[in-house]
């Protein structure tokens, strides 16, 4: 471990592991590594104990039994990609990303690479961290500890810091990117996102009951001023109408800079790259007009 990095062997023999280690570790776990490769931290964030969760965010979390966290980070897995384009004297941005699934490997989503290099930004996702797992016990946590470790390990800009998600993944970003206001500069919401307010569903006499606490005021305060969003939906996505409804009766009244994407013949499912490329392009662009 060098650094509070670690890199978790894949595909080789732990005793090979084991008689290189003191030859190969130096290189393969040195800060700056390039590619994509699984991460391990040893760090938590101070943001993701269950005590500060519970404050900031106004939910009730039980005490977790390791360091007031109900995971130990060291046993944590992260997947990471860094482009090759990396430079260390060059602050590159950074994307959180909440899997809906159990993994958070870039190679899922076609031409993300690529977009990672266009828009020098850093990919990293926890784990064990989908719609399988607790919220508030491991999703958020994990993110907030992925976002702290990687700026500690590459030059991060620390305003071009991003979560992301799809699906469940997506709905669980929307609700840390505005609670941790000031961990993320924005956020991409992907076929999936809430709100914490109940919203009438259009043409049903049923509501979309409020699915997260309201964000204490200095962070939505942050939010409005300085963060970038996208909801990013198709003309067939099942959450399409619930996330139309949110832009449009929630996030749109008080945000300064959030854009509605509603891609053609696209349903629940992962969009094509050029539908993400505008999503970074407009959360990274820190002069974003007010969506119309």
């Amino acid at each position: 471990m060098i650094n509070g990095l670690r890199i978790k062997p894949t595909g080789t023999a732990v005793l090979f592991v084991m008689l290189t280690f003191s030859i190969a570790s130096a290189e393969e776990s040195a800060p700056h590594k390039k590619g994509s490769f699984t991460a391990v931290f040893e760090k938590y964030s101070p943001l993701s104990d269950t005590r500060a969760i519970s404050s900031r965010m106004g939910v009730r979390v039980e005490p977790g039994r390791i360091k007031k966290h109900h995971y130990d980070i060291e046993h944590e897995s992260f997947e990471m990609y860094v482009p090759d384009c990396y430079d260390s004297n060059t602050p590159f941005g950074l994307i959180v990303w909440i899997p809906a699934g159990p993994g958070g490997p870039i190679e899922t989503y076609k031409g993300s690479k690529e977009l990672m290099a266009k828009h020098k930004l850093v990919w990293v996702g926890a784990n064990n961290s989908g719609n399988a797992t607790d919220t508030y016990n491991r999703r958020i946590p994990l993110a907030l500890d992925a976002a702290y470790n990687v700026q500690k390990l590459y030059n991060i800009d620390p305003n071009r810091i991003y979560v992301a998600g799809i699906s469940g993944g997506g709905r669980v970003a929307s609700i840390t990117a505005f609670h941790h206001s000031d961990v993320y500069d924005g956020g991409i919401f992907i076929i999936g996102a809430n709100y914490w307010e109940s919203m009438p569903v259009p043409g049903k006499h049923s509501i979309w009951r409020a699915s997260c606490t309201r964000p204490q005021p200095k962070y939505l305060v942050r939010a409005k001023k300085f963060g970038r969003y996208v909801l990013l939906t198709g003309d067939t996505d099942v959450n399409r109408s619930e996330m139309h409804t949110y832009y449009e009766k929630g996030y749109s009244k008080f945000l300064k800079n959030v854009l509605y994407i509603q891609v053609p013949g696209m349903g629940h499912e992962i969009p094509p790259a050029k539908e993400l490329d505008k999503a970074i392009e407009y959360v990274d662009n820190p002069s974003s007009q007010e969506a119309e």
